[in-house]
């Protein structure tokens, strides 16, 4: 298992398929923030998205897909200056409870506006079961755009891909949660192989580490044994570098040192363990490198500002209470 598939198994994966919209002349939605990435899919006509940190406003044709993985909140209009309403006032009105972190899928046909132009689209909520801080999520920039005319592979298998989602909104087939969830799924994923196959130069982060040759088996080696006592000469001496040459590496590639981003790793992997049950807490500290639970203990409130039996807790009430950011 690679280093994004072992990532990508760790997000637990959980898409909602908000509705499909037929939006007919002007139209114009506020949408407001979510714990989750939203993405909008357009099957025929155009729409433009604004949002904070644009320069312009995007135009999206038929085959494009934008996701947002930060969540953000943004305007999906039919041209720039149309006035907008937020979109939990139009769900509202068509009796759609919000969206959870819970919800799977939701086969709603929404048609809304009168007149021409007519875009249809697919918007849903690409949501994650895991509330640590994802380096993948991490790494993404705040808006993933996929362009449909190109003749790439992975292009193509997409265009497939929403194609298949679409026919399931339709299809009111027995089923269909299962299978429109689990397209969504894909749809992710391959939006993601996309993004790193298109970019000629990735931004310095996480992302661009595990794909440059001579520090992406380095961060291999920190994942796979994260408990081992690491130094800077010994990750080096692995990769057979100079400890000078192989720390410039990586705080070039990586945009951090290597044993601040190997306790990241450890604090990542720990939070993991915690939110999956009741871990002694001497075990958990041995497992991630940690000779003491006190050391650990210190690390780990630094890292996500919580002491370990907070943040169990805090994770735990996510669970039993997930909050209804509305799509």
């Amino acid at each position: 298992m690679t280093l994004i598939d072992d990532i990508l198994e760790g997000l637990h994966l959980r898409s909602s398929v908000f509705c499909r919209m037929t939006l007919s002349g002007e139209w114009g939605f506020a949408k407001h923030a979510l714990s989750g990435a939203p993405f909008h899919l357009i099957l025929s006509g155009e729409a433009w998205l604004l949002k904070a940190g644009l320069d312009e406003p995007l135009k999206l044709c038929p085959g494009d897909i934008v996701v947002l993985p930060g969540g953000e909140p943004h305007d999906l209009v039919s041209k720039p200056g149309c006035a907008t309403v937020s979109f939990r006032q139009v769900a509202d009105s068509f009796g759609l409870a919000p969206w959870t972190p819970l919800t799977r899928y939701k086969a709603v046909d929404l048609r809304f506006g009168s007149g021409a132009p007519t875009t249809t689209l697919v918007s849903g909520v690409f949501a994650f079961g895991d509330h640590r801080r994802n380096p993948l999520l991490a790494a993404l920039p705040s808006l993933l755009l996929t362009r449909a005319g190109t003749s790439t592979d992975l292009q193509r298998t997409i265009g497939v891909v929403a194609a298949l989602l679409d026919a399931e909104l339709l299809s009111g087939q027995p089923g269909a949660e299962t299978v429109g969830g689990r397209l969504a799924d894909i749809l992710f994923v391959q939006i993601v192989r996309h993004y790193l196959a298109s970019e000629n130069s990735l931004p310095r982060g996480w992302l661009r580490g595990i794909a440059d040759p001579e520090i992406g088996p380095a961060l291999a080696i920190m994942h796979r044994e994260a408990n081992r006592q690491w130094s800077v000469a010994e990750l080096a001496r692995e990769r057979c570098m100079s400890r000078s040459r192989f720390a410039a590496r990586f705080q070039a590639v990586v945009g951090k040192g290597p044993l601040e981003y190997l306790t990241e790793w450890r604090m990542y992997q720990a939070a993991g363990q915690l939110g999956e049950g009741r871990v002694p807490l001497a075990h958990l500290a041995s497992s991630v490198g940690y000779q003491s639970d006190v050391s650990f203990s210190k690390a780990f409130k630094r890292w996500s500002g919580r002491s370990p039996a907070e943040y169990r807790r805090w994770v735990q009430t996510r669970a039993a209470a997930p909050d209804s950011l509305q799509a």
